[in-house]
C-alpha cells in the first residue's frame, strides 16, 4: 500500500516524507536489528542515498542463505527493497520528467 502512495506521490518532499516515515516505522518496530542501522539511519540525504540503501539490501537480498531466522529477514528485506525501489524510480521521474511534444 505505501508503494502506491509513494509512486502517485508528486513531489520529492512527499516522497521524502514517506520514506522517513516507513524508516521511521521499520526502527521502532525491528527489535531483532534485522535491517542494518545503515539501512534505516535518518536523515536520507537524496537521491544517492537511496540508491546506495537500495543496492546494499538487493545484494543482501540475494544472498543465499537458509533458516527460519533468514526466511524472516529476507520478507523485511523485501519490504524495504520494494519500498526503496519505489521511492528511488518516482524520485528519477521526477527529476527527469519525459519530454511531451
Amino acid at each position: 500500500m505505501l508503494r502506491n502512495v509513494i509512486v502517485e506521490a508528486r513531489t520529492e518532499y512527499e516522497i521524502f516524507f514517506l520514506l522517513t516515515a516507513y524508516l521511521e516505522s521499520v526502527r521502532y518496530c525491528d527489535k531483532l536489528n534485522l535491517l542494518p542501522e545503515d539501512i534505516t539511519r535518518l536523515p536520507c540525504s537524496g537521491i544517492d542515498d537511496v540508491r546506495a540503501r537500495l543496492e546494499r539490501l538487493d545484494a543482501g537480498l540475494r544472498a543465499t542463505q537458509q533458516g527460519e531466522y533468514q526466511v524472516r529477514s529476507n520478507s523485511i528485506v523485501r519490504e524495504s527493497v520494494d519500498v526503496l525501489h519505489a521511492s528511488l524510480d518516482r524520485l528519477q521521474q521526477l527529476s527527469f520528467p519525459a519530454n511531451v511534444a
